[in-house]
């Protein structure tokens, strides 16, 4: 069979590139990286010399749209207050407001996750601008406006005549909200369009070979590796890249690419040890075997394709679904997964199949490290969420920009106008989904009167809204909230706990005591159980008692200074000075900067000295 040769535009340059493609699919353009249509003829002079001169048509003006789109999204969000993990992370952290706080996120993490760079960002945002969170929604919302902004400059330079269209999509989708919304999430937002870069960069070097674009994909990976280690899969990316384009992967191919796993290799095995020393620690996760992990990695991936062209409902949890016991029926996802597969390998040799299966793969190989098959501290309130598929959703975007150019080519005349009619709808209710859920960040009640509107029977949902209603004073609601929560899972400690917590604040001992008591019962291992069920049991009077929760604490948490403090303070009380001295030393040993400690050691020592002579 003769082979048909056919020009790809390459930076300017026009080269000849043999395929097996037939004619009317290589006309269509539907690739992502690289496959290109039959170059129009090139404009005249004064075209081009008019193109030059006017070039914000050409890219300030879109991207000033960009930026607008993304405000009139995002603007509900805006001044939302601290959500979630904010308050530990970002404004409780004494490391923010210390001038050398960025030197201890790089060379002594206090944190459960090793993000510096990110951490340094935050750190900077908090010096420059202080305790505010506009500062931190605007950078937010900035630099998932520079992704979109480099993600249509990779897409139109690889020939898809709508790439504008998907950057758009990229930032009014409803999925990237949590991401961009949440300021907590500030390490999606700057490691995407660190990593994009990357990419940018390893096209000019597939192309053209420069050392210099090569050292700037690896420094650009190396950096948003460093911002979030979710992006540790580009190695294997490049890899399909490679065979995408050239149907093989060479040696050269995997040498070129080595330096790329070596780093991600390093900085991956890092984020493995930190999330089970620190984010994970002693905390509960659910034991799955491998077969049902499996299950749950299909059933994931096809909750975040179906959530992707369908994000309606988005939540800030959803609810856990259960392999116990495993069906049959469990595995289904991965036969509709297998089937799709191969009919696109059957199909690879056309440009549409090689296509999805590079823009599927983007999409998957993304995905893969937070389906389940390792643990991670979040699954401990759900196997998916938002925020897991903010970086997955690029390879989504580039088929469907692919895909409508394919559709749009084939098309008659007559048909376009409303083909645009309805993408233009399709564009407007994605940005009226997403404008409505950056709504719920505005303040932890809207987010969680919102999610347990959804999903009414979920006993997180309630425990998370009586905290943030407590946290705003309103006591009463939240503890009937907490009630209801144990009405739907009595089992759970924290809700106990946090019971007991809001009957403590308003001095209702007894009551706290109870809770305290069952919480006890159904975590003995838990250092805040403890430590305020010996509180409790110190303002009833209860010293004994008291006592033996504190030396609970510290013998189910040795190396935790809190508990050897608050046990050296009981101690102290029943007239056990040298017994107290030693609990508050170790607290010390332990927490050098524990200030409360070390007055009381020192006023402690004091009196105990003369005592001796």
């Amino acid at each position: 069979m003769p082979r048909a040769r056919w020009v790809l535009q390459t930076s300017g340059r026009n080269t000849i590139l043999p395929t097996k493609v037939n004619t009317l699919e290589f006309g269509f353009n539907i690739g992502i990286m690289g496959l290109m249509p039959p170059p129009a003829p090139a404009p005249a002079l004064p075209e081009v010399r008019a193109a030059a001169a006017r070039p914000w048509r050409r890219l300030v003006l879109p991207g000033l749209l960009l930026v607008l789109a993304g405000f009139l999204v995002y603007a509900p969000a805006l001044h939302g207050e601290w959500m979630r993990d904010d308050a530990p992370l970002i404004r409780d952290n004494p490391l923010m407001a210390e001038a050398n706080g960025w030197w201890k996120f790089w060379f002594a993490p206090p944190g459960p996750d090793y993000f510096p760079l990110t951490s340094t960002f935050e750190w900077a945002v908090w010096r420059i601008f202080g305790n505010h969170t506009l500062p931190f929604h605007l950078a937010g919302l900035a630099l998932h406006v520079v992704s979109a902004f480099v993600l249509w400059r990779i897409l139109a330079r690889l020939g898809l005549r709508l790439a504008w269209l998907g950057a758009l999509l990229f930032v009014i989708h409803p999925l990237a909200v949590e991401s961009v919304a949440w300021i907590s999430e500030l390490k999606n937002t700057v490691s995407l369009p660190l990593l994009l870069f990357s990419l940018w960069f390893w096209l000019n070097y597939d192309e053209r070979r420069r050392p210099a674009d090569y050292l700037a994909a690896l420094l650009f990976f190396l950096a948003a590796l460093l911002a979030k280690t979710s992006v540790v899969m580009l190695p294997f990316l490049l890899l399909l890249h490679v065979w995408w384009k050239r149907g093989q992967i060479t040696r050269e191919n995997l040498k070129a690419i080595a330096p790329f796993f070596l780093v991600a290799g390093i900085l991956g095995v890092l984020t493995v040890f930190f999330q089970n020393q620190w984010a994970i620690g002693e905390e509960p996760i659910e034991a799955l075997s491998l077969p049902q992990r499996a299950a749950g990695a299909g059933w994931a991936l096809l909750f975040y394709t179906w959530k992707f062209f369908w994000p309606a409902h988005l939540l800030p949890f959803y609810p856990q679904w259960s392999f116990d016991p495993l069906r049959a029926v469990d595995f289904l996802p991965w036969l509709v997964i297998a089937l799709a597969l191969g009919i696109l390998w059957w199909q690879r040799a056309t440009g549409w199949g090689r296509t999805a299966l590079l823009g599927l793969g983007f999409f998957a190989v993304n995905l893969a490290p937070v389906l389940g098959f390792l643990a991670m501290s979040y699954m401990r309130i759900s196997w998916v969420a938002d925020h897991f598929v903010y970086l997955p959703m690029v390879g989504l975007i580039g088929l469907v920009v692919a895909g409508l150019d394919r559709l749009l080519a084939a098309l008659p005349r007559f048909f376009l106008p409303g083909a645009a009619g309805l993408m233009v709808l399709a564009i407007f209710s994605l940005g009226w989904e997403s404008n409505a859920d950056a709504g719920h960040f505005l303040s932890h009640q809207a987010l969680w009167t919102y999610t347990l509107a959804q999903t009414p029977n979920s006993w997180r949902a309630e425990l998370t809204l009586a905290t943030a209603l407590d946290t705003d004073h309103r006591t009463d609601e939240a503890i009937e909230h907490l009630k209801r929560a144990l009405e739907l899972d009595g089992s759970n400690y924290t809700t106990h706990l946090v019971l007991g917590n809001v009957y403590t604040g308003q001095n209702r001992f007894a009551e706290a005591r109870e809770q305290y008591h069952i919480a006890s019962l159904l975590r003995p291992d838990a250092l805040d159980v403890r430590i305020n069920y010996g509180y409790v049991l110190l303002r009833l009077g209860d010293v004994t008692g008291s006592e033996t929760q504190c030396a609970l604490a510290v013998w189910f948490h040795p190396d935790s200074a809190t508990a050897h403090y608050n046990y050296g303070n009981v101690l102290l009380r029943e007239g056990r000075g040298p017994d107290a001295a030693t609990q508050y030393q170790l607290a010390l040993d332990l927490q050098p900067d524990f200030t409360a400690a070390s007055d009381v050691l020192k006023k402690l020592r004091a009196r105990i000295a003369p005592a001796a002579k």
